[in-house]
Protein backbone atom coordinates (compact mmCIF):
# COMPACT_ATOMS: atom_id res chain seq x y z
CA UNK A 1 0.00 0.00 0.00
CA UNK A 2 1.50 3.25 -1.08
CA UNK A 3 1.97 5.57 2.14
CA UNK A 4 0.22 8.48 1.09
CA UNK A 5 -3.14 6.10 0.43
CA UNK A 6 -2.19 5.26 4.47
CA UNK A 7 -1.65 8.33 5.38
CA UNK A 8 -5.07 9.40 3.66
CA UNK A 9 -6.50 7.07 5.38
CA UNK A 10 -5.67 7.65 8.72
CA UNK A 11 -6.75 11.73 8.23
CA UNK A 12 -10.01 10.72 6.65
CA UNK A 13 -10.53 8.45 9.63
CA UNK A 14 -10.14 11.09 11.76
CA UNK A 15 -11.92 13.82 10.49
CA UNK A 16 -14.96 11.44 10.52
CA UNK A 17 -14.80 10.34 13.91
CA UNK A 18 -14.64 13.81 15.31
CA UNK A 19 -17.55 14.63 12.69
CA UNK A 20 -19.45 11.60 14.42
CA UNK A 21 -18.45 12.78 18.23
CA UNK A 22 -19.78 16.13 16.83
CA UNK A 23 -23.25 15.02 15.65
CA UNK A 24 -23.69 11.93 18.47
CA UNK A 25 -26.70 13.95 20.09
CA UNK A 26 -28.33 14.58 16.74
CA UNK A 27 -27.49 10.62 16.06
CA UNK A 28 -29.27 9.71 19.26
CA UNK A 29 -32.23 11.90 18.63
CA UNK A 30 -32.64 10.20 15.37
CA UNK A 31 -32.40 6.61 17.22
CA UNK A 32 -35.02 7.38 19.69
CA UNK A 33 -37.51 8.84 17.40
CA UNK A 34 -36.87 5.50 14.72
CA UNK A 35 -37.03 3.11 18.26
CA UNK A 36 -40.64 5.03 19.03
CA UNK A 37 -41.61 4.79 15.70
CA UNK A 38 -40.65 0.73 15.51
CA UNK A 39 -42.43 0.15 18.91
CA UNK A 40 -45.63 1.94 18.49
CA UNK A 41 -46.45 0.10 14.25
CA UNK A 42 -44.19 -3.23 15.13
CA UNK A 43 -43.42 -4.11 18.71
CA UNK A 44 -47.04 -3.38 20.21
CA UNK A 45 -49.73 -3.96 17.68
CA UNK A 46 -50.72 -7.56 17.71
CA UNK A 47 -51.45 -9.47 15.12
CA UNK A 48 -52.09 -12.70 16.18
CA UNK A 49 -53.90 -12.59 19.65
CA UNK A 50 -52.46 -15.08 22.65
CA UNK A 51 -53.65 -18.15 22.17
CA UNK A 52 -53.03 -21.75 24.25
CA UNK A 53 -50.34 -22.95 22.48
CA UNK A 54 -49.38 -20.25 19.77
CA UNK A 55 -49.03 -16.13 20.14
CA UNK A 56 -49.31 -13.54 20.95
CA UNK A 57 -47.18 -12.48 17.41
CA UNK A 58 -46.38 -8.78 17.06
CA UNK A 59 -46.03 -7.02 13.87
CA UNK A 60 -42.51 -7.19 14.39
CA UNK A 61 -42.55 -11.25 15.13
CA UNK A 62 -44.70 -11.76 12.13
CA UNK A 63 -42.48 -9.50 9.78
CA UNK A 64 -39.36 -11.19 11.56
CA UNK A 65 -40.19 -14.59 11.41
CA UNK A 66 -41.13 -13.88 7.50
CA UNK A 67 -37.95 -12.70 7.02
CA UNK A 68 -36.58 -15.84 8.51
CA UNK A 69 -38.62 -18.32 6.52
CA UNK A 70 -37.76 -16.39 3.45
CA UNK A 71 -33.86 -16.93 4.09
CA UNK A 72 -34.61 -20.56 4.59
CA UNK A 73 -36.50 -20.61 1.46
CA UNK A 74 -33.47 -19.01 -0.71
CA UNK A 75 -30.77 -20.89 0.73
CA UNK A 76 -32.84 -23.63 -0.45
CA UNK A 77 -33.43 -22.70 -4.08
CA UNK A 78 -30.12 -21.02 -4.76
CA UNK A 79 -28.32 -22.98 -7.62
CA UNK A 80 -30.00 -26.02 -7.07
CA UNK A 81 -30.42 -28.00 -9.82
CA UNK A 82 -32.81 -30.97 -8.61
CA UNK A 83 -35.16 -31.96 -5.46
CA UNK A 84 -32.78 -34.49 -4.18
CA UNK A 85 -29.72 -31.66 -4.15
CA UNK A 86 -32.16 -29.33 -1.99
CA UNK A 87 -33.23 -32.33 0.36
CA UNK A 88 -29.64 -32.77 1.12
CA UNK A 89 -28.95 -29.17 1.28
CA UNK A 90 -32.09 -29.17 3.84
CA UNK A 91 -29.80 -31.27 6.16
CA UNK A 92 -27.03 -29.01 6.92
CA UNK A 93 -29.86 -25.76 7.08
CA UNK A 94 -31.69 -28.19 9.81
CA UNK A 95 -28.04 -28.68 11.95
CA UNK A 96 -27.73 -25.10 11.56
CA UNK A 97 -30.90 -24.40 13.15
CA UNK A 98 -29.64 -26.58 15.76
CA UNK A 99 -26.95 -25.07 16.99
CA UNK A 100 -28.91 -22.79 19.70
CA UNK A 101 -31.01 -26.11 21.14
CA UNK A 102 -28.07 -28.21 21.32
CA UNK A 103 -25.07 -25.67 22.22
CA UNK A 104 -25.93 -25.55 26.00
CA UNK A 105 -27.09 -27.60 28.80
CA UNK A 106 -29.15 -24.85 30.77
CA UNK A 107 -31.06 -21.64 28.60
CA UNK A 108 -30.26 -19.62 31.52
CA UNK A 109 -26.34 -19.60 30.95
CA UNK A 110 -26.84 -18.98 27.27
CA UNK A 111 -29.45 -16.52 27.40
CA UNK A 112 -26.78 -14.41 29.94
CA UNK A 113 -23.83 -15.07 27.67
CA UNK A 114 -26.31 -13.09 24.52
CA UNK A 115 -27.42 -10.61 27.11
CA UNK A 116 -31.19 -11.45 26.36
CA UNK A 117 -33.91 -12.16 28.90
CA UNK A 118 -34.99 -16.06 29.34
CA UNK A 119 -38.49 -15.47 27.40
CA UNK A 120 -36.81 -14.32 24.68
CA UNK A 121 -34.46 -17.34 24.06
CA UNK A 122 -37.26 -19.68 24.73
CA UNK A 123 -38.90 -17.67 21.44
CA UNK A 124 -35.92 -18.10 19.30
CA UNK A 125 -35.26 -21.95 20.83
CA UNK A 126 -38.82 -22.70 19.51
CA UNK A 127 -38.61 -20.94 16.52
CA UNK A 128 -35.35 -22.79 15.62
CA UNK A 129 -36.96 -25.81 16.45
CA UNK A 130 -40.10 -26.26 14.35
CA UNK A 131 -37.63 -24.50 11.48
CA UNK A 132 -35.13 -27.33 11.95
CA UNK A 133 -38.26 -30.11 11.98
CA UNK A 134 -39.74 -29.05 9.07
CA UNK A 135 -36.14 -29.13 7.22
CA UNK A 136 -35.81 -32.64 8.46
CA UNK A 137 -39.02 -33.66 7.20
CA UNK A 138 -38.49 -31.76 3.90
CA UNK A 139 -34.56 -33.80 3.97
CA UNK A 140 -36.73 -37.37 4.73
CA UNK A 141 -39.09 -36.79 2.11
CA UNK A 142 -37.10 -35.71 -0.29
CA UNK A 143 -34.76 -38.98 0.31
CA UNK A 144 -37.40 -41.23 0.21
CA UNK A 145 -39.30 -40.28 -3.18
CA UNK A 146 -35.51 -40.39 -4.72
CA UNK A 147 -35.34 -44.07 -4.18
CA UNK A 148 -36.48 -47.20 -5.14
CA UNK A 149 -35.89 -48.64 -1.69
CA UNK A 150 -34.96 -47.24 1.73
CA UNK A 151 -33.70 -50.62 3.67
CA UNK A 152 -33.11 -50.33 6.89
CA UNK A 153 -30.83 -53.32 7.22
CA UNK A 154 -28.46 -50.41 6.80
CA UNK A 155 -27.41 -48.40 9.59
CA UNK A 156 -27.06 -44.94 7.99
CA UNK A 157 -30.69 -45.64 7.00
CA UNK A 158 -31.51 -46.71 10.42
CA UNK A 159 -30.66 -44.29 12.71
CA UNK A 160 -31.72 -41.56 9.96
CA UNK A 161 -35.08 -43.09 10.73
CA UNK A 162 -33.98 -43.25 14.57
CA UNK A 163 -32.92 -39.32 14.43
CA UNK A 164 -36.35 -38.34 12.50
CA UNK A 165 -38.82 -39.96 14.85
CA UNK A 166 -37.14 -38.86 17.96
CA UNK A 167 -37.49 -35.51 16.64
CA UNK A 168 -40.82 -36.21 15.95
CA UNK A 169 -41.66 -37.14 19.34
CA UNK A 170 -39.91 -34.36 20.53
CA UNK A 171 -41.82 -31.64 19.17
CA UNK A 172 -45.50 -33.89 19.00
CA UNK A 173 -44.94 -35.01 23.12
CA UNK A 174 -44.38 -31.58 24.15
CA UNK A 175 -48.00 -29.82 25.03
CA UNK A 176 -49.01 -33.07 26.80
CA UNK A 177 -45.64 -33.37 28.78
CA UNK A 178 -45.91 -30.24 29.81
CA UNK A 179 -49.59 -30.16 30.91
CA UNK A 180 -48.97 -33.05 33.18
CA UNK A 181 -45.64 -32.44 35.07
CA UNK A 182 -43.20 -29.92 34.43
CA UNK A 183 -40.41 -32.06 35.69
CA UNK A 184 -41.32 -35.16 32.86
CA UNK A 185 -41.40 -32.38 30.61
CA UNK A 186 -38.01 -30.82 31.42
CA UNK A 187 -36.21 -34.57 31.30
CA UNK A 188 -37.89 -36.08 28.56
CA UNK A 189 -37.03 -33.16 26.51
CA UNK A 190 -33.17 -33.19 27.44
CA UNK A 191 -33.25 -36.78 26.71
CA UNK A 192 -35.29 -36.91 23.51
CA UNK A 193 -32.42 -33.61 22.59
CA UNK A 194 -29.40 -36.02 23.58
CA UNK A 195 -30.43 -38.88 21.56
CA UNK A 196 -31.64 -36.79 18.28
CA UNK A 197 -27.90 -35.63 18.39
CA UNK A 198 -26.58 -38.95 18.58
CA UNK A 199 -28.78 -40.59 16.03
CA UNK A 200 -27.79 -37.39 13.57
CA UNK A 201 -24.25 -38.35 14.49
CA UNK A 202 -24.73 -41.82 13.46
CA UNK A 203 -26.59 -41.40 10.46
CA UNK A 204 -23.66 -39.16 8.98
CA UNK A 205 -20.80 -41.10 10.55
CA UNK A 206 -19.90 -41.76 6.68
CA UNK A 207 -21.06 -38.91 5.32
CA UNK A 208 -18.50 -35.95 3.97
CA UNK A 209 -17.13 -33.99 6.98
CA UNK A 210 -19.21 -30.55 6.07
CA UNK A 211 -22.40 -32.03 7.64
CA UNK A 212 -20.15 -33.96 10.40
CA UNK A 213 -18.65 -30.84 11.51
CA UNK A 214 -22.16 -29.36 12.88
CA UNK A 215 -22.73 -32.20 15.29
CA UNK A 216 -18.82 -31.74 16.47
CA UNK A 217 -19.34 -27.62 16.89
CA UNK A 218 -22.72 -28.21 18.84
CA UNK A 219 -20.37 -31.28 21.06
CA UNK A 220 -17.74 -28.86 21.59
CA UNK A 221 -20.09 -25.96 22.84
CA UNK A 222 -21.73 -28.21 24.61
CA UNK A 223 -19.02 -29.38 26.66
CA UNK A 224 -17.59 -26.15 27.76
CA UNK A 225 -20.84 -24.58 28.55
CA UNK A 226 -21.67 -27.52 30.69
CA UNK A 227 -17.84 -27.13 32.28
CA UNK A 228 -19.10 -23.56 32.37
CA UNK A 229 -22.11 -24.47 34.63
CA UNK A 230 -20.11 -26.81 36.44
CA UNK A 231 -17.72 -24.78 37.76
CA UNK A 232 -19.71 -21.51 38.30
CA UNK A 233 -21.99 -24.38 40.29
CA UNK A 234 -18.90 -25.35 42.62
CA UNK A 235 -17.62 -21.95 43.05
CA UNK A 236 -20.65 -20.47 44.63
CA UNK A 237 -21.92 -23.63 46.40
CA UNK A 238 -19.29 -24.40 48.35
CA UNK A 239 -16.71 -22.16 50.13
CA UNK A 240 -13.22 -23.04 51.14
CA UNK A 241 -14.20 -24.12 55.33
CA UNK A 242 -17.48 -24.00 54.84
CA UNK A 243 -20.60 -26.30 54.37
CA UNK A 244 -23.03 -26.05 51.27
CA UNK A 245 -25.70 -24.00 51.45
CA UNK A 246 -28.58 -25.15 54.04
CA UNK A 247 -32.25 -24.18 53.03
CA UNK A 248 -34.89 -23.70 55.79
CA UNK A 249 -38.39 -24.30 54.41
CA UNK A 250 -41.50 -22.66 55.90
CA UNK A 251 -45.48 -21.57 54.38
CA UNK A 252 -47.49 -18.83 54.90
CA UNK A 253 -51.43 -20.03 54.32
CA UNK A 254 -50.66 -21.60 50.79
CA UNK A 255 -47.14 -19.96 49.70
CA UNK A 256 -43.61 -21.76 50.13
CA UNK A 257 -41.14 -19.33 51.71
CA UNK A 258 -37.36 -20.70 51.50
CA UNK A 259 -34.61 -18.98 53.60
CA UNK A 260 -31.53 -20.06 51.60
CA UNK A 261 -27.91 -19.69 53.56
CA UNK A 262 -25.02 -18.96 51.56
CA UNK A 263 -21.52 -20.47 51.26
CA UNK A 264 -20.26 -17.32 50.18
CA UNK A 265 -21.14 -13.91 49.38
CA UNK A 266 -23.80 -13.57 46.25
CA UNK A 267 -24.12 -10.31 44.43
CA UNK A 268 -28.16 -10.34 42.81
CA UNK A 269 -29.81 -7.87 41.51
CA UNK A 270 -33.59 -6.95 41.51
CA UNK A 271 -35.54 -8.96 39.51
CA UNK A 272 -33.21 -12.12 38.54
CA UNK A 273 -33.93 -15.66 39.55
CA UNK A 274 -31.74 -18.65 40.44
CA UNK A 275 -32.27 -22.54 39.59
CA UNK A 276 -32.59 -24.58 43.00
CA UNK A 277 -32.06 -28.28 43.70
CA UNK A 278 -32.90 -29.55 47.05
CA UNK A 279 -32.93 -33.73 47.58
CA UNK A 280 -36.84 -33.92 48.73
CA UNK A 281 -37.17 -37.53 49.15
CA UNK A 282 -35.79 -38.47 46.19
CA UNK A 283 -23.87 -9.21 50.19
CA UNK A 284 -21.44 -11.17 52.44
CA UNK A 285 -22.20 -14.21 54.21
CA UNK A 286 -25.95 -13.71 54.07
CA UNK A 287 -29.27 -15.49 52.85
CA UNK A 288 -31.83 -15.40 50.15
CA UNK A 289 -35.37 -15.30 50.79
CA UNK A 290 -37.84 -17.03 47.80
CA UNK A 291 -41.15 -17.37 47.39
CA UNK A 292 -42.32 -19.91 45.61
CA UNK A 293 -46.11 -20.58 44.18
CA UNK A 294 -47.04 -24.39 44.64
CA UNK A 295 -48.15 -26.52 41.51
CA UNK A 296 -47.61 -29.77 40.82
CA UNK A 297 -44.16 -32.09 41.42
CA UNK A 298 -41.02 -29.91 43.18
CA UNK A 299 -43.11 -27.14 44.72
CA UNK A 300 -46.23 -29.48 46.02
CA UNK A 301 -43.41 -31.45 47.16
CA UNK A 302 -41.98 -28.28 48.98
CA UNK A 303 -45.20 -27.34 50.59
CA UNK A 304 -45.93 -30.58 52.29
CA UNK A 305 -42.04 -30.52 53.46
CA UNK A 306 -42.82 -27.13 54.92
CA UNK A 307 -45.81 -28.06 56.70
CA UNK A 308 -44.66 -31.26 58.39
CA UNK A 309 -40.68 -30.54 58.43
CA UNK A 310 -39.09 -27.33 60.12
CA UNK A 311 -35.22 -28.96 59.33
CA UNK A 312 -33.19 -27.33 57.06
CA UNK A 313 -32.27 -29.21 54.02
CA UNK A 314 -29.16 -29.55 51.75
CA UNK A 315 -29.64 -26.98 48.64
CA UNK A 316 -27.33 -26.35 45.68
CA UNK A 317 -28.07 -23.53 43.57
CA UNK A 318 -27.03 -21.85 40.25
CA UNK A 319 -27.33 -18.20 39.31
CA UNK A 320 -28.44 -15.02 39.25
CA UNK A 321 -30.25 -14.94 35.97
CA UNK A 322 -31.47 -12.48 33.97
CA UNK A 323 -31.24 -8.86 33.38
CA UNK A 324 -32.85 -6.59 36.45
CA UNK A 325 -35.47 -3.63 34.42
CA UNK A 326 -34.20 0.08 34.61
CA UNK A 327 -36.83 1.29 37.14
CA UNK A 328 -34.59 3.61 38.92
CA UNK A 329 -34.36 5.73 35.39
CA UNK A 330 -37.96 6.81 35.40
CA UNK A 331 -39.79 9.12 37.40
CA UNK A 332 -42.87 7.05 37.85
CA UNK A 333 -43.01 3.77 37.81
CA UNK A 334 -46.78 1.62 37.77
CA UNK A 335 -46.17 -1.83 38.73
CA UNK A 336 -48.91 -4.65 38.00
CA UNK A 337 -49.38 -7.51 39.30
CA UNK A 338 -51.73 -10.78 39.87
CA UNK A 339 -51.92 -13.36 42.17
CA UNK A 340 -48.35 -14.01 42.70
CA UNK A 341 -46.81 -12.38 40.83
CA UNK A 342 -46.12 -9.85 43.50
CA UNK A 343 -43.13 -12.07 44.35
CA UNK A 344 -41.48 -10.89 41.37
CA UNK A 345 -42.62 -6.87 41.97
CA UNK A 346 -41.45 -6.86 45.76
CA UNK A 347 -37.52 -6.64 44.98
CA UNK A 348 -38.43 -3.54 42.79
CA UNK A 349 -40.46 -2.35 45.42
CA UNK A 350 -37.73 -2.10 48.16
CA UNK A 351 -35.22 -0.86 45.69
CA UNK A 352 -37.15 2.09 44.13
CA UNK A 353 -37.93 2.89 48.11
CA UNK A 354 -34.45 2.95 49.13
CA UNK A 355 -32.98 4.50 45.88
CA UNK A 356 -35.46 7.89 46.72
CA UNK A 357 -34.63 7.75 50.22
CA UNK A 358 -30.73 7.73 49.07
CA UNK A 359 -31.79 9.98 46.15
CA UNK A 360 -30.01 7.53 43.71
CA UNK A 361 -32.78 7.46 41.39
CA UNK A 362 -34.90 9.39 39.48
CA UNK A 363 -38.18 8.05 40.73
CA UNK A 364 -41.16 10.10 42.36
CA UNK A 365 -44.09 8.32 42.01
CA UNK A 366 -44.22 4.66 42.35
CA UNK A 367 -47.99 3.05 42.18
CA UNK A 368 -48.19 -0.76 42.78
CA UNK A 369 -51.60 -2.18 41.15
CA UNK A 370 -52.73 -5.73 42.84
CA UNK A 371 -54.81 -7.97 40.97
CA UNK A 372 -56.35 -10.87 43.51
CA UNK A 373 -58.99 -13.44 43.24
CA UNK A 374 -59.35 -14.25 46.91
CA UNK A 375 -57.69 -11.66 50.02
CA UNK A 376 -55.73 -15.13 50.96
CA UNK A 377 -52.00 -13.95 49.11
CA UNK A 378 -52.24 -10.51 49.97
CA UNK A 379 -52.97 -11.98 53.74
CA UNK A 380 -49.61 -13.86 53.51
CA UNK A 381 -47.58 -10.68 51.83
CA UNK A 382 -49.08 -8.09 53.84
CA UNK A 383 -45.68 -7.96 56.76
CA UNK A 384 -43.42 -7.42 53.37
CA UNK A 385 -45.79 -4.59 52.71
CA UNK A 386 -45.47 -3.16 55.68
CA UNK A 387 -41.88 -3.13 56.02
CA UNK A 388 -41.58 -1.42 52.58
CA UNK A 389 -45.01 1.23 53.29
CA UNK A 390 -42.45 2.36 56.58
CA UNK A 391 -39.36 2.91 54.93
CA UNK A 392 -41.50 4.91 52.95
CA UNK A 393 -41.22 8.18 55.15
CA UNK A 394 -38.50 10.09 53.53
CA UNK A 395 -39.97 13.86 54.73
CA UNK A 396 -42.94 12.23 54.65
CA UNK A 397 -43.12 12.06 50.78
CA UNK A 398 -44.85 8.92 50.80
CA UNK A 399 -44.06 8.13 46.92
CA UNK A 400 -45.72 4.81 47.18
CA UNK A 401 -49.14 3.65 46.57
CA UNK A 402 -50.73 0.55 46.92
CA UNK A 403 -54.01 -0.27 45.44
CA UNK A 404 -55.51 -4.21 45.75
CA UNK A 405 -58.37 -5.27 43.82
CA UNK A 406 -60.08 -8.14 44.71
CA UNK A 407 -62.79 -10.01 42.52
CA UNK A 408 -64.79 -11.85 45.40
CA UNK A 409 -65.51 -9.49 48.87
CA UNK A 410 -66.73 -6.61 49.94
CA UNK A 411 -68.22 -3.18 48.23
CA UNK A 412 -66.76 -0.85 49.76
CA UNK A 413 -63.11 -0.01 49.56
CA UNK A 414 -61.31 -1.24 53.07
CA UNK A 415 -58.10 -0.52 54.62
CA UNK A 416 -55.28 -3.10 53.94
CA UNK A 417 -52.03 -2.75 55.72
CA UNK A 418 -50.54 0.50 56.16
CA UNK A 419 -51.70 2.71 53.58
CA UNK A 420 -52.77 0.49 50.99
CA UNK A 421 -56.70 0.24 50.03
CA UNK A 422 -58.56 -2.97 49.08
CA UNK A 423 -61.00 -2.30 46.39
CA UNK A 424 -63.74 -5.16 45.40
CA UNK A 425 -63.36 -5.02 42.11
CA UNK A 426 -61.35 -5.23 38.72
CA UNK A 427 -58.62 -2.54 38.47
CA UNK A 428 -59.35 -0.13 35.52
CA UNK A 429 -55.72 -0.19 34.38
CA UNK A 430 -57.06 2.18 31.49
CA UNK A 431 -57.73 5.13 33.58
CA UNK A 432 -54.97 4.63 35.95
CA UNK A 433 -52.37 4.64 33.18
CA UNK A 434 -53.81 7.64 32.35
CA UNK A 435 -53.52 9.01 35.40
CA UNK A 436 -50.29 8.07 35.90
CA UNK A 437 -48.98 8.69 32.15
CA UNK A 438 -50.54 12.59 33.12
CA UNK A 439 -48.32 12.82 36.46
CA UNK A 440 -51.63 13.66 38.11
CA UNK A 441 -50.12 12.84 41.53
CA UNK A 442 -46.71 14.13 41.28
CA UNK A 443 -47.61 17.63 42.45
CA UNK A 444 -43.75 18.82 42.28
CA UNK A 445 -44.13 19.33 38.96
CA UNK A 446 -46.70 22.02 39.11
CA UNK A 447 -43.99 24.01 39.77
CA UNK A 448 -41.47 22.68 37.72
CA UNK A 449 -40.72 24.08 34.11
CA UNK A 450 -38.03 21.16 32.78
CA UNK A 451 -39.39 18.23 31.11
CA UNK A 452 -41.11 15.73 32.66
CA UNK A 453 -39.18 12.05 32.76
CA UNK A 454 -40.85 8.80 31.47
CA UNK A 455 -42.55 6.19 32.85
CA UNK A 456 -41.94 2.33 33.24
CA UNK A 457 -45.02 -0.33 33.29
CA UNK A 458 -43.82 -3.33 35.01
CA UNK A 459 -46.14 -6.11 34.85
CA UNK A 460 -46.24 -10.08 36.54
CA UNK A 461 -49.43 -11.53 35.90
CA UNK A 462 -51.63 -13.55 33.33
CA UNK A 463 -51.43 -13.35 29.40
CA UNK A 464 -54.78 -11.39 29.49
CA UNK A 465 -53.00 -8.60 31.66
CA UNK A 466 -50.22 -8.46 29.64
CA UNK A 467 -52.09 -8.11 26.14
CA UNK A 468 -53.92 -5.42 28.12
CA UNK A 469 -51.36 -3.11 29.67
CA UNK A 470 -49.65 -3.88 25.91
CA UNK A 471 -52.84 -2.63 23.84
CA UNK A 472 -52.92 0.01 26.64
CA UNK A 473 -49.45 1.37 26.56
CA UNK A 474 -49.47 1.64 23.08
CA UNK A 475 -51.32 4.62 22.87
CA UNK A 476 -49.11 6.28 25.24
CA UNK A 477 -45.41 5.71 23.66
CA UNK A 478 -45.45 9.31 22.68
CA UNK A 479 -45.61 10.50 26.22
CA UNK A 480 -42.41 8.57 27.31
CA UNK A 481 -44.40 5.78 28.47
CA UNK A 482 -42.70 1.77 28.20
CA UNK A 483 -43.76 -1.56 29.46
CA UNK A 484 -41.47 -4.03 30.84
CA UNK A 485 -43.07 -7.67 31.31
CA UNK A 486 -40.85 -9.64 34.42
CA UNK A 487 -39.45 -12.47 33.62
CA UNK A 488 -41.84 -14.30 36.24
CA UNK A 489 -45.41 -14.49 34.58
CA UNK A 490 -48.31 -16.32 35.76
CA UNK A 491 -49.59 -19.04 33.05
Amino acid sequence: MEITLAFGIAVGGVFLSLTLFMLRHHIRQVMEAFLLWTNKHFVYPQRLRRHRYLGPWSRADVLLQSVYFAVIVFCLRYKVSSISKAGLRATNLSLINLVPLLSCPSFNVLADLLGISLSMFRRLHRLAGVMSFVLLVFHVVTAVASRDSFPLHILENLWGVIGGSSLCLLMLSLPLLRALSHEVFIRSHQVLAVFTAYSIWRHLALQPLLPRIYIYIFAVIFLAAFLLQCGLIAWRNKAAGRGCPRASISHVNDMVKIRLSLSRPLEVKVGQHIKLWMPLDFWSFCTLDLFIEPHRGFTQKLLQYSKSNHSPRLALFSGPHSTSAPVGDYETVLMVASGFGIAAQLPYLKQLIYGYNACKTRTRRVHLVWQLETLDIGIAVESLLNDTLADDTLDEGYILSILIYIESGKADPVPFSRRAIVYSSTADLTTILQEEAEGKFITKVQDETGERGGMLVIVSGTGQLRDQLRDTVRGYLDDKVRLWELEYQLA
